[in-house]
């Protein structure tokens, strides 16, 4: 297929300025008095942040990169809980005892993260009353979308499953472009699979099938959403 004439055109449905979601409301002087706890740590793609044989004694927050979190069955099997963007946090905390995480923190590109260890981290929300609000708003938000995850994984067909990712995707990294929204970041098929809880056949079989309805195109491992509506009607029915 021949690539479409001002394809250089395009828009970023989103900034690409990432924003801390722990820091929002904080002041010049907070953060300079709250970098001197942090430590950084780079990762390679591929590279486990975190596994659970790991204990949860530190919170991380993504400065570059991106980072997933997943679980992994004894098969081999994986599924995808969350896949994080620069100015996430992340990390299993506990104050008490230090039990260990609970999944796998992978980075999918060369990452940095800031690293805070939990005795740092008790005298940063104590001395920050704003982090301790922003922390609590995170971990909501966190279980909300765990919620939706395990609501469709248990309820809706692997279609509508495929279609709600496809258009989660197409906000966080959609651009505009004269023949449609394009994701603007590559996944294998494997990838997507674990994403939405099937096998990687599966997914691929669906994929052909948006594609030849006309929901979506898939050029240079790159995918168009051509037809947001249809993939939202999916959903819905």
């Amino acid at each position: 297929m021949t690539e479409p004439p001002n394809e250089d055109r395009v828009t970023h449905l989103i900034s690409e300025q990432p924003e801390h979601e722990i820091f929002d409301g904080l002041t010049d002087a907070d953060l300079a008095e709250l970098d001197d706890l942090f430590a950084m740590a780079s990762f390679r793609k591929g590279e486990l942040i975190y596994s659970p044989f790991d204990r949860g004694d530190a919170m991380f927050v993504i400065e570059g990169g991106r980072v997933r979190l997943f679980r992994s069955a004894s098969d081999g099997r994986q599924v995808t809980l969350a896949m994080l963007d620069p100015g996430s946090t992340f990390g299993q905390v506990s104050v008490l005892d230090e039990p260990l995480h609970d999944a796998y923190a992978e980075a999918m590109n060369d990452t940095v993260v800031r690293v805070l260890r939990v005795t740092d981290l008790e005298r940063a929300v104590a001395d920050h009353p704003r982090m301790a609000l922003n922390l609590m708003r995170c971990l909501s938000e966190r279980l909300r979308t765990a919620e939706d995850q395990i609501e469709a994984l248990a309820f809706r067909p692997v279609p509508a499953r495929l279609a709600g990712k496809l258009l989660e995707l197409m906000d966080r990294y959609g651009r505009v472009t004269p023949t449609g929204i394009r994701i603007d970041e590559r996944f294998t098929h494997m990838q997507l699979a674990e994403m939405i809880g099937t096998s990687r056949e599966t997914l691929t079989k669906v994929l052909n099938e948006f594609r030849e309805a006309g929901l979506i195109d898939v050029r240079d491992r790159l995918i168009w959403v051509i037809d947001a509506d249809g993939l939202e009607g999916l959903i819905s029915h």
